[in-house]
């Protein structure tokens, strides 16, 4: 065992990440505020856009819990933008993006597009796809599904 002095002192990464979340959430959702959209929900909306699927695969592939998304897909919902309906087992819940959701991401994605390139323009081209890289090399390194007895 190595001594304590030996171990690197980087702080908590993930609450180093979180921060960075919330600062770039600073940066796109006053963007995005014309659409009356915040960037958590574009995401969400987008990437819903990309094919119809249920719930449970939809929250796989973001890597949510399926109650978590549920919730944030209950106000995509309310302003008409999703619908979730029974899907092919009746215990199972289909989401696709409406005629509305699909203006809305249509008219939302200039300003998608500005706060991207603030955030491009403030950081460089250059770091922002090493950070992408750097980012995608962390999400194939790291598993993809929680252990068992891991919290979350």
């Amino acid at each position: 065992m190595s001594p304590p002095s030996a171990v690197p002192n980087f702080g908590c990464t993930c609450a180093r990440l979180r921060k960075l979340a919330r600062r770039l959430t600073r940066i796109y959702d006053p963007h995005l505020a014309a659409q009356a959209i915040k960037v958590t929900q574009y995401s969400l909306l987008a990437n819903a856009a990309r094919r119809e699927r249920t719930v449970t695969e939809f929250a796989a592939e973001l890597e949510m819990d399926r109650s978590t998304l549920s919730r944030n897909l209950a106000p995509l919902a309310a302003q008409g933008w999703v619908s979730i309906s029974i899907g092919a087992d009746p215990r199972s819940r289909s989401i696709s993006v409406t005629a509305a959701g699909r203006r809305k991401l249509k008219a939302a994605l200039p300003l998608w597009r500005a706060a991207q390139r603030q955030v491009e323009s403030t950081l460089g081209n250059a770091f922002v796809g090493e950070l992408h890289r750097e980012i995608d090399h962390a999400l194939a390194a790291l598993p993809t599904e929680r252990s068992k007895g891991e919290h979350a």
